[in-house]
């Protein structure tokens, strides 16, 4: 039976797209490949080291593997993980890997606002990733979702604890520019129907939850039904801006950078919610979710 395999299926996207996989067929052979071993995978999923920055493990780790999901990806810039590397010249080492090999499909995960025109560079590198698949003649899907909430995401969760410890909801500006957050378990259904329908081959589609908000409305939200005690503060964007050039030039791995703060001041909305619109899906609201407990 053909394989699939999952770059980058460690983090919150990944866990989940393994979970929709193994229940779409619990018998077809799923491998993660990643830098460092994870833990917890469950039964008939193997593990294979690889870097996307290493053409060598990716042709090994990718052999046999007739569907393929791109995730790997990075909010913040660091000294030793950038956008181009990770979003652009992984995608491309991933097409030389696959060269020759019989590929069903190649389902990327980008991102809503990929332009080579964007102000962030976050959004041009998945564009230029974009462009690359596009021309490489592999059938192909591109699934562009909004803010990717679950157990194991960097942002909502992050909100939650400053909100819980420093009882402070921050948010960069007025607060205007619009979000749409999608349920990582509904993003990751998706993606395995986008990657098994035939006339899925070609397509771009953009993911996004049940309800738009903006800024202002996501933290407000956050507090209601989280049920937090926290004051939600607006930081002028020149403040952030220049948090940001700070922290980029003295630490490691910056929480927070100037092209976070550029993405922060842009609309992150499907413009086509194909979760919706194609697919019929029913979806996991931010509210919904908050009130669980499930953080």
């Amino acid at each position: 039976m053909d394989t699939v395999g999952i770059l980058g299926g460690t983090g919150l996207v990944g866990r989940s797209l393994i979970t929709a996989l193994r229940k779409n067929d619990p018998d077809r052979p799923l491998r993660v490949l990643s830098r460092t071993e994870p833990t917890g995978l469950p039964e008939g999923v193997s593990w294979r080291k690889a870097d996307v920055r290493s053409l060598l493990s990716l042709e090994r780790g990718l052999a046999g593997c007739s569907t393929v999901f791109y995730l790997p990806g990075i909010l913040a810039e660091s000294r030793d993980q950038t956008y181009e590397a990770i979003h652009h010249e992984g995608v491309l080492a991933t097409l030389k890997a696959l060269e020759g090999k019989s590929v069903e499909r190649l389902v990327h995960l980008s991102a809503i606002g990929a332009s080579p025109t964007a102000s962030s560079a976050y959004l041009r590198t998945k564009k230029a990733a974009e462009e690359a698949i596009a021309a490489s003649g592999i059938p192909f899907t591109v699934v562009r979702p909004s803010l990717v909430f679950g157990a194991l995401d960097k942002s909502v969760n992050r909100f939650l604890a400053m909100g819980r410890t420093f009882h402070l909801l921050p948010m960069i500006g007025p607060g205007t520019a619009r979000i749409q957050p999608v349920y990582a378990g509904d993003l990751a259904r998706l993606m395995v129907l986008a990657a098994e329908h035939p006339g899925s081959a070609g397509k771009i589609y953009e993911a996004g939850g049940p309800r738009i908000y903006t800024y202002r409305e996501f933290m407000e939200t956050l507090r209601k039904s989280a049920h937090l005690k926290a004051l939600i503060v607006s930081t002028p964007v020149a403040v952030m801006m220049t948090s940001g050039f700070l922290l980029e030039s003295i630490l490691p791995r910056p929480p927070l950078t100037p092209d976070v703060v550029r993405m922060a001041l842009s609309d992150n909305v499907a413009e086509r919610n194909a979760l919706v619109t194609d697919f019929g899906m029913t979806l996991v609201s931010l509210e919904s979710w908050l009130e669980s407990g499930a953080p």
